[in-house]
């Protein structure tokens, strides 16, 4: 494998990314130009996803394939990023094994079934985290430049998607003056 970057990548210069959890591994398989989901590791080492609208997972990883490399993890290029559970080399690491993924979707599916992924329905949670969803949506918007003229936006892409599955908070952060923008930045960044 060799070291690449991805433009709205966490890492902006060119790494393999690795985590010792192949169940993490599955949830980046994608095939947008962009990330909009959310997954983590839990305390038990369980990966668990989180849908931000209905049938997210679905759209997000439904007849999307792609492979899975397995590689000694005690290579000593590989070391430790800023983001738990995830590692990076700068340089090529060979490949010891190739899992291929045939449906991203269906798999997630099976791991679920086999309790190594938890899957967080939108229609299952609680209004108050649907509540903060939503906030994080209407900061994403405005953190991403989403609401620039369609020429200067970063990545239409993006914007399109947005628009069509978070219409009330697009509508929301559209009607925002400078003042509430900049509260709401601050207060979240006094959060953290």
């Amino acid at each position: 494998m060799r070291p690449f970057a991805t433009q709205g990548n966490a890492i902006s210069k060119p790494v393999i990314c690795f985590t010792p959890n192949p169940q993490i591994a599955l949830l980046y398989i994608a095939n947008r130009p962009y990330r909009w989901v959310t997954f983590h590791e839990d305390e038990n080492g369980k990966a668990v996803f989180t849908e931000h609208y209905e049938n997210m997972l679905y759209d997000f990883y439904h007849t999307v394939s792609g492979s899975i490399y397995l590689c000694d993890g005690d290579n000593p290029s590989i070391s430790p990023s800023h983001m738990k559970g995830v590692f990076t080399s700068r340089t090529c690491v060979p490949i010891e094994k190739e899992i291929l993924i045939d449906n991203g979707y269906e798999e997630i599916l099976k791991q679920e079934a086999l309790g190594t992924i938890r899957v967080r329905r939108y229609r299952l949670l609680p209004s108050d985290e649907k509540n903060e969803i939503f906030k994080a949506t209407v900061r994403a918007i405005h953190m991403q430049k989403l609401l620039l003229p369609s020429e200067d936006a970063p990545n239409k892409e993006l914007v399109c998607f947005v628009r069509q599955h978070f219409p009330q908070a697009w509508e929301t952060a559209s009607k925002m003056t400078r003042a509430e923008i900049d509260q709401m930045l601050r207060e979240w960044r006094a959060s953290l």
